[in-house]
């Protein structure tokens, strides 16, 4: 039985009245009808536990919510070898004890750590750098420039700062002439400044705010201002912002690493479309995330449409130098992610094949756990180059080191499980076991390549953007619309991995639109600050 049978609807009132029914036996024919489809239910409900298609842990979060599969590391030694299959797994602690050391980053944050827009110098009222002492030790003062006082103090503003300028206009009583008075010399010639077009783009794309409810807010403030026209406005700092995206995409192509995957958008031209043809083979339509390292720079690209994340890729990679030699690609197992056409090093994401087992735990905890505490000690290794800053050379050393031997530990103890015939190979464990098997290369290229990723967690994490857009703002209008996004999203995404205020980033991209396209190699997140101190020395 593998349709889902009918939901049983019953107020509390017929469920009192069929309770009170069953203590008298006084069933009527349509409480029979009730119990059969109850019947239907617990039966359904059973064959899907056996064939591992709902999991006590899938049905425990449709209850009760999703949790974390995060799990303490284990406090193993260095010198300690992995476990045997015969062994006990090792003991993991419980990760929901309060403690009283609180997480980094958390509690006050000190006034070095602001951005301040506005610094106010407050002299000393009475002394200044070079007087005597007041304490009469003879000494003098000086300024302590390193360590100065500073205290922050935050004013709230409105989301847009409305001027009107008022003409004084002065008619002849004569001949009834009209003077209108002359725009001052600061007048400026747009309506909308590029601040506050900046600040809609990161409303709209990294706050997920969508246009009617930005409307709805600015009415509130006094300022109505139509969606149509904040599309206008954000439209017209894309156009600003295309020349810098172009270049981003072949910097990321000819990088050293290039991460990938995607998540559902809905587009409704494109649903529309496919109403209008049933037979269409691809209805589906898709973010891709490409997160790419080039030069020691982060990118994080984004693309909405009906392509799939491989064909994506193949776009991005089009760009890239034939000279070069194949760069590292991570990705999840997926057919779509992974085009024959592409001549890459492929990695796939070990967090994947670990979730086949995490999500199966429940039936098979002995063997799901001993699999899962062996991978949590390559990921003790994987943390332990992160907390001491190795190279790439020197992580895949440490690896080689403690890493492979617990890898190829459990690569034995997999095989041994079919030869032994200790599971059923078709069996959903078995099906986890083969899927580390036939992926075992690409899920273990770490142990054999200088910085090649562990998983793809990176992307993992960026999607959250999309994801975020997807929940709040729920879909784009057209293909453009959604060109627009994906593209506007790429720029905050890759200003926050280089630590740049994505504001202020697109308000120089606007204010400076006919250099960005003239050169846009001067313009990229990293290094726009310089060449806007470099016009104004020119300018001087």
């Amino acid at each position: 039985m593998s349709k889902r049978p009918e939901k049983i609807e019953l107020s509390p009132d017929e469920l009192k009245s069929l309770q009170a029914r069953i203590a008298k036996a006084a069933l009527t024919p349509d409480d029979i009808v009730v119990f059969g489809k109850l019947l239907s239910f617990m039966i359904w409900m059973q064959s899907q536990l056996e064939r591992c298609q709902l999991t006590i842990n899938k049905l425990k979060g449709i209850i009760f919510g999703c949790k974390t599969e995060k799990r303490a590391q284990p406090t193993l030694n260095k010198d300690e070898t992995p476990l045997s299959d015969n062994e006990s797994l090792p003991k993991v602690p419980d990760t929901n004890q309060k403690t009283s050391t609180k997480a980094k980053g958390h509690g006050r944050m000190s006034a070095d750590q602001y951005t301040p827009d506005e610094t106010i110098e407050v002299k000393h009222a009475t002394l200044k750098a070079g007087d005597p002492c007041p304490e009469d030790c003879g000494g003098k003062l000086y300024e302590l420039a390193s360590h100065p006082g500073g205290v922050i103090r935050i004013k709230g503003q409105s989301c847009a700062h409305v001027v009107r300028y008022q003409f004084e206009k002065l008619r002849c009583a004569l001949c009834g002439a009209v003077f209108t008075a002359e725009a001052p010399k600061d007048f400026p010639q747009d309506k909308y400044d590029a601040y506050f077009k900046a600040n809609l783009v990161i409303q709209k794309y990294f706050m997920a705010n969508p246009f009617y409810r930005q409307e709805r807010y600015q009415q509130l403030l006094g300022f109505p201002l139509k969606d149509s026209t904040q599309w206008d406005l954000v439209e017209s700092v894309a156009n600003c912002a295309h020349p810098v995206f172009s270049l981003l995409e072949k910097l990321a192509a000819n990088g050293t690493h290039l991460n990938h995957d995607d998540t559902k958008v809905r587009i409704l031209d494109v649903i529309r479309a496919n109403k209008l043809e049933p037979d269409k083979k691809r209805k589906g339509t898709f973010t891709t995330c490409v997160f790419a390292e080039a030069d020691k720079h982060k990118i994080c690209l984004y693309y909405s449409g009906t392509k799939h994340s491989g064909e994506n890729v193949i776009s991005v990679l089009s760009h890239r130098d034939t000279n070069l030699s194949p760069i590292l690609r991570m990705c999840d197992a997926l057919s779509v992610n992974v085009p024959a056409q592409l001549e890459t090093i492929l990695c796939h994401c070990l967090v994947h094949g670990r979730r086949k087992f995490t999500d199966i735990e429940a039936f098979f905890p002995e063997e799901c756990g001993y699999v899962i505490a062996q991978l949590a000690l390559v990921y003790k290794h994987e943390m332990e180059a992160k907390e001491n800053n190795l190279t790439a050379d020197e992580r895949l050393y440490h690896h080689q080191t403690h890493s492979a031997p617990v890898m190829e530990a459990l690569k034995t103890w997999m095989q041994r499980q079919f030869d032994e015939h200790k599971i059923e190979p078709n069996s959903t464990l078995g099906g986890a076991i083969r899927y580390m098997q036939k992926h075992w290369v690409a899920l273990t290229q770490f142990l054999r390549i200088a910085g090649a990723n562990i998983d793809n967690n990176l992307v993992e994490r960026s999607l959250k953007l999309a994801i975020r857009t997807r929940k709040c703002a729920m879909f784009h209008k057209s293909l453009h619309g959604a060109y627009v996004a994906a593209m506007l999203l790429s720029i905050i995404a890759t200003c926050e991995l280089a630590n740049k205020n994505p504001v202020h980033y697109l308000v120089a991209l606007q204010d400076h639109k006919s250099n960005v396209f003239k050169d846009p190699k001067l313009w990229l997140p990293w290094n726009y600050e310089s060449t806007l101190m470099q016009l104004k020395k020119e300018a001087a």
